[in-house]
């Protein structure tokens, strides 16, 4: 059974997106336009994601990424922000990038940790 993703963090919407994999083959021809045609009913949807931590949250986050999904190869319950809908995830090849960021001086330290996740569409 798949785990849930984290419920604490803030997704950053600014950075969010979704890049379908191609379910077509297409076909060059010798004159007229390129033949297309269906060859999966499902493709892979690529989303570029980045969330926001606290220090504490972003230390519990690599902690869930070691250890409960495998370093990424695990998949994982999300929701999808655009319509809402839990779908089965993973964290593309494994890999994410953090970056350590304070608001204003004084404040606490923050996280930003972006990855690219794959779902099915």
């Amino acid at each position: 059974m798949a785990t849930d993703y984290p419920s604490y963090g803030r997704l950053a919407l600014d950075r969010y997106g979704e890049e379908p994999e191609s379910a077509l083959i297409r076909t060059q021809m010798e004159s007229g336009p390129p033949k297309q045609a269906m060859v999966r009913s499902k493709a892979m949807v690529g989303r570029p994601v980045t969330y926001v931590y606290s220090d504490a949250e972003y230390a519990s986050w690599k902690t869930w990424f070691r250890d409960t999904i495998a370093r990424g190869a695990d998949w994982f319950n999300w929701t999808d922000p655009q319509d809402g809908i839990t779908k089965l995830a993973r964290i593309e090849g494994g890999i994410y990038t953090a970056k350590p960021f304070s608001p204003y001086p004084g404040a606490p330290l923050s996280w930003e940790v972006s990855f690219r996740l794959e779902t099915w569409d």
